[in-house]
């Protein structure tokens, strides 16, 4: 909007507050009936007959305070004349005061609203209906201090065309929230309006400056159909807003205009339902007007919680507190007045022989009902107005308390997590920290969020500050904006880096869009780096606590090695002088040539290449773990029939079977199975899984081994009848030096290395080993290669 307009704008604005102020002045000088008498019994003031209540409000305008008239008021069915000087209107109640306070803060809203947004037509529409409502609620009325000075019809005048106006005007408000095209409906909104403006301007002045009381009794027979045009106003921008909520889609949107309907509900409901309506009706209001129209205070209460808190018009606002508190400390004072003088008309009647003591009395009984307001007003203002801050205390204060007791690093992240998505709906937030080990960064913990943002890293250590987008937030203080493009890319809105007290960590926050559509204000900010410090400060913690477990659990674990150790020199001894004593005592029997019998001569033959066999393996499983424990061990892979590769692993056995009594049997599929398999790798592992099933078989000495494919898998299944293994040991068994206690007590020789070897040929296949056991009942290995 040009500066010409707007100065126009606020120009008109300017004249109605300094009509309206005027207008204010004017009600303290607003004569009243004396208190002798009461509008029920009056019939006449000096020449002029009264006969409705209403026709006294246009006698009285026409007089002043301290002039004297001739009353003629009834009396026990006699009429009686008494000559007596008119009193202050408002001598005892404070609502000038009130509507004053009222009509500023509605204006000082509007003028607000207009002053961030004048190229809005919602903006300036909402100006002039703020205009008119709190014009029209200062001044109270046209009728009232004309005292026959032209000045004094000023205020009277603005009245009549202003109070039409303002229902038309918010009507048309609530059409700008409306998604259908209304634009034909504008210029029908504003014709009753100008209809009863005309028509009351004239009688207004014609009534008072011919001093017509019947020309003001025809103003109020068509101020009643003026009421039912208000009311259906009113209810019209009512509906319209239900309606609009209904549809609306964005949440804001829906706030926005709930906080309207709240306002014109709460505000506008008891002067147009308990007042108005009941007229309309041919019935007696339910109270005063004075008091519906105290509820107007809750309309700009509303719209001024829909602006700064859901961005009504997209304007942004950051109220000082204090000032919250201010407008809400008039408003309670406001409502303190109210009901001295509500109490104090309650006292004079049950009192009326003690009045000086009435005043008293209420004041006492209404400071008794609204000392606990004061105490609230803060609270009230925290959880509404400046909700953010309120909560944001609490979460900070219920994040420390739990994470002080946790003792995990990425449970502590996830509860990091899930807090600030409580107090700050977000659409992104992530943590990601990393350990820095040997000059390489390695990701230590990331949640929330598969981008990779790494890059981000190197950028927040060398800022050293938040990273931020321009219109992500409302401040600039210690903020770096160097980075937006980057952060666009990423969809992100901040970077917020952690400050790590140990050069091997580092990381960052990453956070998305805030689900309201606002913009990070200090308070959202303030959160966010109070809580990722306290997160660095636990997570600090933990780390140090992992850190003394991991040395005691190092030093405990070095100590079961050298344990281990210690029974693995004691077992491979064991079971090299074992196999060397016994070949070499039958190679001694040999070459005594003492053994004549040829059976009995390759019996010892047979011996001697057993032991020599099971030496080598034993060799060579210790040389295959020292190159599988140095990353060393290879393999040459060959596309071969499987079954030979079998048959080979059983051969070495025949005759230490043969002579313990095993029974070995072995089934394989009709078709041949080719495999592209290291051959050697695979005999030797179905070697360590015969010896053992040899070696810890039990009275039952049954072996089966039973070669099978289906579809994409091919699997080599080593069956025994032996001592089993328990469901808590069948996982440690792959792991080198590993032996049961029973296992040991069972069978002497072994070192704990021929399963860890099978498991790592099985895994070099890229197949798996799967284990069925149960103590006294066997074990079954099958070891399972997919097909090439």
């Amino acid at each position: 909007m040009k500066k010409f307009p707007l100065f126009f704008f606020l120009l008109g604005g300017l004249i109605i507050v300094l009509v309206s102020v005027y207008g204010f002045v004017l009600l303290g000088q607003r004569p009243g009936l004396p208190q002798e008498i009461t509008v029920r019994g009056l019939k006449q003031i000096d020449d002029i007959e009264v006969k409705h209540p209403k026709d006294v409000e246009f006698i009285l305008s026409q007089k002043k305070i301290g002039e004297r008239s001739i009353f003629s008021i009834t009396i026990d069915g006699r009429v009686e004349k008494r000559e007596l000087e008119f009193v202050p209107y408002y001598s005892q109640t404070p609502f000038p005061l009130i509507y004053l306070l009222i009509g500023f803060f509605c204006l000082a809203i509007g003028v607000v609203v207009f002053l961030l947004r004048p190229e809005d037509a919602r903006a300036r529409i909402y100006y002039w209906a703020s205009l008119a409502f709190s014009s029209a609620n200062i001044i109270s009325g046209g009728f009232y201090c004309l005292r026959k000075s032209l000045l004094s019809y000023i205020p009277g005048v603005f009245f009549f065309f202003l109070y039409p106006l303002a229902p038309a005007l918010l009507l048309r408000f609530s059409l700008f929230f409306s998604k259908s095209n209304l634009k034909k409906w504008r210029f029908i909104i504003y014709l009753p309006c100008f209809f009863f403006a005309a028509l009351f301007e004239a009688l207004f002045l014609y009534s008072s400056l011919k001093t017509s009381i019947t020309a003001y009794r025809v103003y109020q027979s068509i101020f009643l159909a003026f009421r039912a045009y208000l009311v259906i106003y009113v209810l019209l921008t009512i509906f319209i807003f239900i309606l609009n909520y209904r549809k609306a889609i964005l949440e804001e949107e829906r706030a926005q205009m709930k906080w309207i309907f709240y306002g014109l509900f709460v505000g506008l409901g008891p002067f147009i339902f308990i007042y108005n309506l009941p007229q309309i009706l041919g019935k007696k209001p339910l109270i005063p007007e004075e008091f519906s129209t105290l509820f107007f205070v809750f309309i700009p209460l509303a719209f001024a919680f829909s602006i700064v808190k859901f961005r009504l018009m997209d304007i942004e606002l950051v109220i000082n507190r204090s000032i919250v508190y201010s407008i809400l400390t008039v408003f309670t004072v406001g409502v303190y007045l109210l009901s001295v003088s509500f109490l104090q008309n309650i006292f004079s009647k049950s009192f009326s022989r003690r009045q000086t003591a009435v005043p008293l009395i209420a004041a006492l009984a209404a400071a008794i009902a609204f000392n606990p307001a004061r105490k609230k007003i803060q609270t009230f203002v925290d959880k509404t107005f400046f909700r953010a801050s309120f909560d944001y205390r609490k979460s900070i204060l219920g994040f420390n308390e739990i994470a002080h007791k946790m003792s995990n690093g990425e449970h502590l992240v996830d509860f990091f997590l899930l807090m600030i998505r409580k107090t700050l709906p977000l659409e992104h937030i992530g943590v990601l920290v990393y350990s820095t080990d040997l000059g390489e960064q390695k990701l230590f913990i990331a949640e929330d969020g598969e981008k990779d943002l790494r890059a981000l890293n190197t950028l927040i250590m060398v800022s050293g500050k938040i990273l931020a987008r321009r219109k992500a937030v409302r401040t600039e203080e210690d903020i770096d904006f160097s980075q937006e493009q980057a952060l666009e890319e990423r969809n992100l809105e901040l970077v917020i880096p952690l400050s790590f007290k140990s050069e091997e960590l580092s990381g960052f926050v990453s956070v998305g869009k805030k689900k309201s559509g606002e913009r990070f204000s200090h308070d959202d900010l303030e959160l966010l780096l109070t809580m990722a410090g306290e997160l660095v400060l636990n997570l600090e913690r933990i780390r140090l606590q992992e850190e003394v477990i991991q040395e005691r659990a190092e030093k405990e674990k070095l100590d079961e090695l050298n344990r281990l150790k210690t029974e693995f020199i004691s077992s491979v001894s064991h079971e090299l002088r074992t196999p060397m004593s016994s070949i070499q005592g039958l190679a001694e029997v040999l070459l005594t040539g003492k053994i004549k019998d040829k059976a009995k001569h390759d019996e010892l033959i047979s011996l001697v290449a057993g032991e020599s066999s099971r030496l080598s393996r034993f060799l060579h499983n210790i040389l295959d773990f020292g190159k599988i424990e140095q990353q060393a061990k290879s393999y040459s892979f060959q596309k071969i029939e499987l079954r030979p590769v079998v048959e080979e692993a059983i051969k070495p056995f025949q005759y230490r079977l043969e002579s313990e009594g095993f029974v070995l049997t072995a089934s394989f599929s009709e078709k041949p199975i080719f495999l592209e398999i290291d051959q050697d790798a695979i005999r030797q592992a179905l070697t360590n899984l015969i010896d053992n099933a040899i070696k810890y078989s039990s009275s039952q000495k049954e072996i089966e081994i039973k070669v099978c494919q289906r579809e994409s898998q091919v699997e080599i299944q080593v069956k025994d009848k032996g001592i089993g293994i328990p469901e808590e040991a069948q996982k440690k068994i792959f792991n080198g030096f590993f032996r049961r206690e029973e296992a040991s007590r069972h069978n002497p020789e072994g070192g704990g290395l021929g399963l860890k070897i099978v498991k790592h040929i099985v895994k070099a296949h890229r197949g798996e080993i799967r284990i069925e056991s149960q103590p006294h009942k066997g074990s079954t290995f099958s070891l399972i290669f997919p097909k090439t």
